[in-house]
């Protein structure tokens, strides 16, 4: 599979990380200079970073700069373990379990989330609505919020890892929308609403129901577009 810039960056500074170029609780170098060593734009680079502390391998402290985490290596160690068990995977099937794993979130986040957390939903669901008309590009951004946001809420570490460990799956699933009709952005953007509208409600059952419902469309359109499309003829979905 095609790999993006930022997950190509990100392989190689894991790569170093493994091989002690920085040692655990030191400064890393800040985005530009990662930037200019790797000859590439700050945006691959914070898409890196940003993947890497969620990963809890490193750890961005505000005015003091991004550090390695003290248990940098085993983060590492148990990513690489949870990728070997999906490495003979399809992307379809990789889907499946994101899906259920965001879709237990979205019932965890209508549990777990504090009325600020919920407000921070509130804000996302405005600019939701004021998407609609916008390119594809802050369209995508917003998509990647909404979910990003939502995991986040559930308060589950282990959750959090995990989805990113398989980032680049992940991208590539995504990468399925950008030729999406009008209508069909529509429609996921009302499916946002709606589970934002249930989680705001704090109505756990049915805020799973709806991001179940959201993200089987997304296996429909990788079933779609899948290569090994006759092994999945059966337009499977997920359960809840």
């Amino acid at each position: 599979m095609r790999k993006t810039l930022s997950q190509t960056i990100l392989l190689e500074i894991i790569t170093a990380i493994k091989n002690g170029l920085w040692q655990p609780g030191e400064r890393v170098p800040s985005e530009k200079e990662l930037a200019d060593s790797f000859s590439v734009s700050r945006n691959s680079v914070r898409e890196a970073i940003k993947t890497l502390n969620n990963m809890n391998i490193l750890e961005s402290r505000p005015g003091q700069g991004t550090f390695l985490s003290k248990d940098a290596v085993r983060y590492i160690l148990s990513s690489e373990l949870i990728e070997d068990g999906y490495r003979d995977a399809s992307l379809f099937e990789i889907t499946e379990i994101r899906a259920l794993l965001e879709a237990q979130s979205a019932y965890w986040a209508a549990e777990r989330a504090t009325d600020d957390e919920l407000e921070e939903l509130k804000h996302i669901l405005v600019i939701a609505q004021k998407s609609r008309s916008d390119t594809m590009q802050e369209q995508d951004r917003v998509h990647y919020l909404f979910h990003d946001t939502i995991v986040k809420l559930a308060k589950n570490s282990f959750v959090v890892r995990l989805l990113s460990s398989i980032q680049a799956e992940i991208a590539a699933q995504r990468s399925k929308f950008d030729d999406m009709s009008p209508v069909d952005i529509s429609e996921l953007i009302q499916d946002q609403e709606e589970i934002i509208s249930c989680i705001l409600q704090r109505k756990p059952v049915k805020a799973r129901e709806a991001m179940t419902k959201h993200l089987n469309k997304g296996l429909m359109l990788i079933a779609v577009n899948a290569s090994d499309i006759n092994t999945i003829s059966d337009k499977r979905t997920i359960q809840h």
